[in-house]
């Protein structure tokens, strides 16, 4: 027999090894890490919970500059999903197939080539003051790639504890930092303060038009009758309607103390708790900066009493460059009821 015929042969029988090895082995492998976290359970979980945060933590989003999210639709809670896209994980989708509140919240994600990832998070707390985050993830090879599972797992377990890392850095910017978003939220309380102005049910598409007539003849007003504004002109938000792309607002007025004059609402806001953020750009653009201070109340468990103020510290004759407009967002809050 010559040594060629000996080589294939040993090839062969090292070929059929392989292929028995694989066909024994199981094809799926997985990983379990955990992590402390100095947040009440429910804060972690509404960390997780919303799809549309995985943009700021998710490994796959730190570790790929390219990687977007887009979701269509509700972001939250059980059947949420999102597309992804990614040049070095591919494209796909992220699914929420079960949460329960403060508890648990089971995910997938899918990629367009077919690779499934399932991951779980259990958290439990003993004070709320500390959460244990459990995580739980696992996945499968295929034929023959099963043989090396050692190598996916080490990968996977490296990749799950990048992640949760970036989930507890998240968690503590929001909750201790109180940065939402990229924005400060303040906790302050507020004096009584009074307006004049004009109330109306508005159309989306009307609300810079109303809001600019309104708050001219205001003005005209307050010099009419020899009033002092007592600071900048504020939008009060009484109600925000999606559905029917309305909103129940006032151009309004602060006065030193409460002013019946004729042709004018009368606002008194009584002092109290209160949420601010300083926003700064066009008006029509500050979806994000509202989101936020919903994100807050929801992580500090607060509620909101109409109306939202919104201050508006700029002049637009004095400065055209919307990008440079400051804005002054006050939500007047209380302890939620449980």
């Amino acid at each position: 027999m010559t040594p060629l015929k000996k080589w294939l042969i040993v090839l062969g029988l090292f070929v059929l090894g392989g292929i028995t090895v694989s066909l024994l082995k199981d094809k799926s492998y997985s990983i379990t890490a955990e992590i402390d976290v100095a947040a009440p359970p429910y804060v972690v979980f509404n960390a997780i919970n919303n799809l549309s945060y995985q943009n700021e933590w998710n490994a796959k989003s730190t570790l790929d500059t390219s990687f977007k999210l887009l979701c269509v639709g509700n972001p939250i809670g059980t059947n949420a999903s999102c597309d992804f896209k990614s040049k070095m994980y591919g494209d796909g989708v992220i699914r929420i197939v079960h949460s329960e509140k403060s508890d648990s919240i089971s995910l997938v994600e899918e990629a367009n080539h077919g690779r499934v990832l399932d991951i779980g998070y259990k958290l439990i707390s003993s004070d709320h003051k500390i959460t244990k985050i459990y995580l739980f993830a696992s996945s499968q090879s295929g034929f023959i790639t099963n043989l090396w599972n050692f190598i996916h797992i080490w990968k996977l377990k490296k990749h799950m504890g990048h992640q949760i890392d970036n989930l507890k850095i998240f968690i503590n910017e929001r909750y201790h930092q109180k940065i939402y978003h990229g924005y400060i939220i303040e906790e302050i309380m507020t004096n009584q303060r009074f307006f004049i102005g004009h109330r109306a049910e508005v159309k989306f598409e009307n609300i810079t038009q109303y809001y600019a007539q309104n708050i001219a003849a205001l003005y005209q007003t307050a010099l009419k009758n020899q009033m002092v504004a007592a600071g900048m002109p504020c939008g009060l938000y009484f109600s925000w309607n999606d559905q029917n792309q309305k909103t129940d607002m006032a151009a309004a007025l602060p006065t030193l103390a409460e002013n019946h004059v004729q042709g004018t609402q009368v606002f008194n806001l009584p002092g109290g708790r209160a949420l601010k953020l300083i926003y700064k750009g066009e008006g029509s653009k500050s979806v994000v900066a509202h989101e936020a201070m919903h994100a807050y109340m929801m992580d500090h468990m607060l509620q909101q009493s109409a109306p939202i103020v919104e201050e508006y510290m700029t002049d637009p004759t004095q400065e055209p460059n919307p990008e440079n407009w400051i804005t002054n967002i006050y939500y007047y809050v209380n302890e939620k009821k449980i």
